[in-house]
């Protein structure tokens, strides 16, 4: 055998290594996260965390991980908006339906902001306690949304009359990612804090 093969295959099981450590770790990230909350969804976070619209470093560390889900959510709010922008356009009768997407446009705006300067602060190294209020905000933005739907519109029967949210794919996404993010943000401030103490 060659030389340089040898070395080929040296890289492709250091390559091959690297990958399964950066699998293992968000898997176990993931099993921890849905070991601490009942609705926590474990096949929708490895998935994410899988899918990251970032190049992470090998191995992968817990700060490069709570990157994930935050952009991702951002991105998330982001697209939100602009297809809130495009049902306002196509088929807002200034009805309820149109009020609720109103204050949903207003929620998923701010939500994106929220998120942005979330992603900033954690980069920076600042409080994990600012990222995980403003990362709990853009969640509740879009549990807020969610629930303007269900409101009645001037019904004054006894059943309860429900509107169907169009969004509401993207309020739960908005949501779970939030709960992915604050998860690796919270195991992040407990290993600060064991150190400190």
């Amino acid at each position: 055998m060659k030389l340089s093969q040898v070395f080929y295959i040296i890289f492709l099981f250091f390559l091959v290594s690297q990958v399964n450590s950066t699998s293992d770790m968000i898997e176990q990230t993931c099993k921890s996260c849905a070991a601490k909350s009942t609705i926590f969804d474990y096949n929708f976070c490895v998935s994410s965390l899988n899918n990251s619209p970032i190049d992470l470093p090998s191995p992968t560390n817990l700060s490069s991980l709570a990157l994930v889900p935050m952009l991702q959510a951002l991105d998330n709010a982001t697209a939100t908006a602009s297809t809130i922008q495009q049902l306002l356009i196509s088929d807002d009768d200034g009805g309820f339906r149109g009020a609720c997407l109103r204050d949903c446009l207003e929620l998923y705006q701010d939500a994106a902001d929220r998120l942005e300067e979330a992603v900033r602060v954690f980069i920076a190294r600042k409080e994990l306690g600012t990222v995980n209020v403003m990362v709990t905000t853009a969640m509740e933005s879009a549990m807020t949304c969610e629930d303007g739907f269900r409101d009645r519109d001037g019904y004054s029967g006894g059943g309860a009359m429900m509107w169907t949210s169009p969004i509401g794919g993207e309020n739960y996404k908005l949501f779970k990612l939030g709960q992915i993010a604050l998860c690796i943000i919270n195991m992040l401030s407990s290993s600060v804090t064991s150190i400190t103490f």
